[in-house]
């Protein structure tokens, strides 16, 4: 007989301003029958995390440790083997079914986070879990290349909010007609339901000018194809990441992509163009024009 499940993904959250995570672990709980279980991302696939934060290597392998010991110190006070002195964060062990799941799940200060919660029938633990597991964290791995953008699209938000402008913006808008859409990070969208200024990153810190070539033309081609379908929007902005390295063969195929970009009505910025990226977002204040008295 299928027993009911509530269920939770698992985010490593580095920086809580920017509000991104990567999904690294998931946890389910039968609360009628009061069994807790966890399923958590390879200890050893670190690839996703690294390329979507680069420089936080030793914060992550630390709090993955603390987590996984947490987890099974749940597990074993949740499922009789241990007892709730084992986790001291939760007095909870000894509150109601629903009580302790929502103890065990709750926004708490740290890098970590549960964004995703809901239920799901199974006919037990492990049936569950490896469907969470294949849902959440095996499918939801990002290559390195969409790690970067993501890590890049939330500095766009931030550099929005820091500027009281993030909130006239939608965020990961897919616009354009039924049978093609492309995604931005952030659009504006009319009293009409048009989208009249859109935002997003592009990585152009490539291994080789081929890659340069082939990212940035793919890109070209979606924005002339919404064009041709009359659904790009007014005003779009690319906030480029340029190569680090000197080699004239990426720098050339940067800067071809860029001038391509720019005789297509496209705006460039780079990333870390502040005040560009801040003045493309902001509205004219409205004129008034009623006659003074």
């Amino acid at each position: 007989m299928k027993r009911t499940y509530d269920f939770a993904t698992i985010g490593f959250r580095p920086y809580t301003e920017t509000e991104e995570f990567v999904t690294i672990g998931v946890v389910a709980m039968d609360t009628a029958a009061r069994h807790f279980g966890f399923a958590l991302l390879d200890a050893r696939r670190t690839g996703r995390v690294h390329a979507m934060f680069p420089q936080i290597k030793a914060l992550y392998k630390e709090a993955r440790q603390r987590l996984e010991a947490e987890m099974e110190a749940i597990q074993r006070s949740v499922n009789g083997k241990g007892h709730g002195a084992d986790v001291p964060l939760f007095p909870a062990f000894r509150e109601g079914e629903t009580g302790l799941f929502a103890a065990i799940t709750h926004p708490r200060e740290g890098v970590l986070c549960y964004p995703v919660k809901g239920r799901r029938m199974a006919n037990g633990m492990p049936e569950v879990l490896e469907a969470l597991r294949a849902r959440f964290i095996d499918q939801n791995q990002l290559t390195p290349q969409q790690a970067v953008e993501n890590q890049m699209a939330g500095h766009l938000r931030q550099v929005l909010r820091k500027a009281n402008l993030l909130g006239v913006f939608e965020r990961d808008v897919k616009i354009g007609p039924e049978e093609y859409q492309v995604a931005f990070t952030l659009a504006h969208i009319d009293q009409t339901g048009w989208a009249d200024r859109a935002l997003r990153p592009l990585n152009l810190d490539l291994g080789t000018s081929k890659e340069i070539y082939e990212h940035g033309g793919e890109w070209i081609q979606r924005l002339g194809r919404l064009a041709r379908k009359g659904f790009r929007p007014d005003r779009c902005l690319m906030a480029t990441r340029a190569p680090r390295d000197k080699d004239p063969l990426k720098q050339a195929a940067y800067l071809e992509i860029e001038n391509e970009l720019v005789a297509d009505g496209i705006e460039i910025a780079a990333e870390n163009e502040a005040e560009k990226i801040i003045e493309f977002a902001r509205f004219p204040e409205p004129v008034d024009l009623r006659l003074a008295p």
